[in-house]
């Protein structure tokens, strides 16, 4: 690689993707950056058993690579961006790299800049819990990289790196699961005459490279999203979520074509027949038919239009993502090959350099404005949402926009758009219910609360935490035993949650349940030991099941913490009076 082209590539990302450095955190951000207490502990193992149902879960290297992040500047956000935008620029020059080695400089350069700047590669940059997908892609294209200088070297060194490398990405992200198919490919189709000729020079780097699927395996086998991917997911439905995928991998394609419209979010896979998708189906097998008869006729050309097929694969035909029917930033790997393929075309299409150049230097600046305009959106969770809304309008993305409203205080807005979620997408009714809590709708929050909570999983973390809302709204309503019920339901699945043991303490004083009061109200005290209401209720819950000695010293406890507090007095007065003093 010649010395320039790094420092190219530094001024291009830098310049396209400079506005995106103070970008906010965003949505999965709070629960894999935000709440991940293991990314606090860089040294001990817990950073390599990330948080089940998280989008680090089961991927311990991207969860180091927060860690790395946290122990250098905390949860500055700038940081993290730093990181993606780094992985991004290394992801570009191996992509250089790579198409050198089989494509002529000026091509391979071209390639390589209209890749970096392409919209469709924002995703990965800009969203900081996407750095799963580039840190993934970043050791794919190593493992390329370092399994293409093993052909071609005396010692060992590059195919040991290629299977170390590998074994990283599939801690990493699962679509390095193709990896090892790719570099057979590569290898059959560039560096050897015959299969069996790949086979017999390179059978001890294939079988470890196979191997790290042990390790993936293992990972999977774990079970860290259950709830969302996987053919045991909830609501897992594999034909329709095959039949969904000729309409994403459509979609796709005329993004990576003219890249308009982008979208975060595109919702729950819909249940759809042959008959509602059959052309996109028709024109997804007439390209794999196609690209078969390249390989055979074109290999050059098949391998780049079989790589789409299969880097898009793990996450786009038969293995079902109940959450997510299709994701922008899927198509970080796989876009390398259709650029590639455009290149290829202009290049034959336009035999003089300069047209060429000019022609790259155009689609650099078109597709590289494009990108900058796509930071900007993700400068606001809110803005995000209602892209999502404007380019896809799916329930899923009149819930995201209906959560956002409700957090900047448009609740009437936020219901409008909750209500219209809540017929196909069961989760806007958790969030429907909070906003019709706030708006003091008692009745309707406890039905929404009830409705969502029948629907779902009950190990979802949002039913918990709607077991409690819904105690809330019962409350709210004058039915506190059901309420007491609730909280303890929501306190069993966790039994730290302060938000629900402060209300049932203040409940069950308020039924006179003394007893039962005091555990909790023990609990709140060490946990929050500057609440004086707390050391008051416990102090009432001891004195009034004869535990006078203990309630004397938390009613002191009242006093220091609210000395202005007469009640909290005489509460001690009457303590201390009891006990004869």
């Amino acid at each position: 690689m010649r010395p320039w082209a790094p420092l190219l590539f530094v001024a291009v990302i830098a310049a396209v993707y400079g506005n995106g450095l103070h970008g906010p955190l965003v949505f999965d951000d709070r629960a894999a950056i935000v709440d991940n207490d293991t990314i606090e502990d860089l040294g001990s193992i817990r950073v390599l058993q990330p948080p089940h149902e998280t989008s680090v879960a089961g991927r311990p290297v991207a969860n180091i690579s927060f860690a790395v992040n946290y122990a250098i500047g905390g949860r500055d956000v700038e940081g993290y961006h730093a990181v993606n935008i780094a992985i991004h620029l290394l992801c570009a020059l191996l992509v250089f790299a790579l198409a050198g080695q089989q494509m002529p400089r000026g091509a391979a350069l071209a390639l390589a800049l209209l890749w970096a700047v392409h919209p469709l590669t924002t995703e990965p940059v800009d969203y900081l819990t996407q750095r799963t997908e580039s840190l993934m892609a970043l050791l794919y294209l190593a493992t390329l990289y370092c399994a293409a200088r093993a052909a071609g070297s005396h010692t060992r060194w590059w195919s040991v790196a290629a299977v170390g490398v590998c074994a990283l990405g599939m801690a990493t992200k699962e679509s390095m699961v193709t990896a090892p198919l790719v570099i057979v490919l590569y290898d059959r189709v560039f560096l050897f005459g015959s299969l069996r000729d790949a086979l017999q020079r390179r059978r001890w780097l294939y079988a470890g490279l196979a191997a790290t699927w042990l390790l993936l395996a293992t990972l999977i086998w774990q079970g860290p999203r259950n709830l969302s991917a996987g053919f045991a997911s909830h609501d897992a439905n594999v034909v329709s979520y095959v039949l969904d995928q000729a309409v994403m991998i459509v979609r796709y394609i005329r993004l990576a074509i003219w890249p308009s419209t982008l979208v975060l979010y595109y919702g729950w896979p819909a249940t759809v027949s042959v008959r509602d998708v059959w052309p996109q189906l028709a024109l997804i097998l007439l390209l794999l038919a196609a690209t078969v008869w390249a390989l055979w006729k074109y290999p050059r050309v098949g391998f780049l239009a079989a790589c789409f097929f299969i880097t898009l694969a793990p996450t786009s035909s038969i293995v079902p993502i109940a959450t997510e029917v299709g994701a922008e930033r899927r198509m970080y790997l796989p876009l390398i090959a259709l650029v590639a393929l455009v290149v290829l075309g202009v290049r034959n299409l336009l035999p003089r350099p300069q047209l060429r150049v000019a022609a790259v230097a155009i689609a650099t600046v078109l597709l590289g404005a494009r990108t900058v305009a796509r930071n900007a959106e993700y400068g606001s969770s809110l803005r995000l949402a209602e892209t999502t809304v404007e380019g896809w309008p799916s329930p899923a993305a009149h819930s995201m926009l209906g959560v956002e409203l409700a957090a900047a205080g448009r609740m009437p807005e936020a219901e409008r758009h909750l209500r219209e979620a809540v017929a196909d997408y069961p989760p806007a009714r958790y969030y429907l219910g909070t906003v019709l809590a706030a708006e003091n709708q008692p009745a309707e929050a406890i039905s929404s609360f009830r409705s969502f909570i029948a629907t779902e999983p009950p190990q979802l973390e949002q039913v918990r935490l709607a077991h409690r809302e819904l105690a809330g709204a019962l409350a709210k309503s004058g039915r506190d035993a059901e309420a007491i019920d609730e909280y303890r339901v929501a306190l069993a699945a966790d039994s730290r949650d302060m938000q629900a043991i402060r209300p049932l303490a203040q409940l069950l004083l308020a039924d006179q349940q003394f007893a039962d009061s005091i555990p909790l109200l023990r609990q709140l005290t060490v946990a929050r030991p500057d609440d004086a209401w707390a050391f008051g209720g416990l102090g009432i819950a001891l004195a009034s099941t004869g535990h006078l000695d203990e309630a004397v010293d938390a009613f002191r406890r009242q006093v220091e913490l609210e000395p202005g507090n007469d009640h909290a007095r005489q509460n001690l007065a009457r303590a201390l009076s009891m006990r004869g003093r």
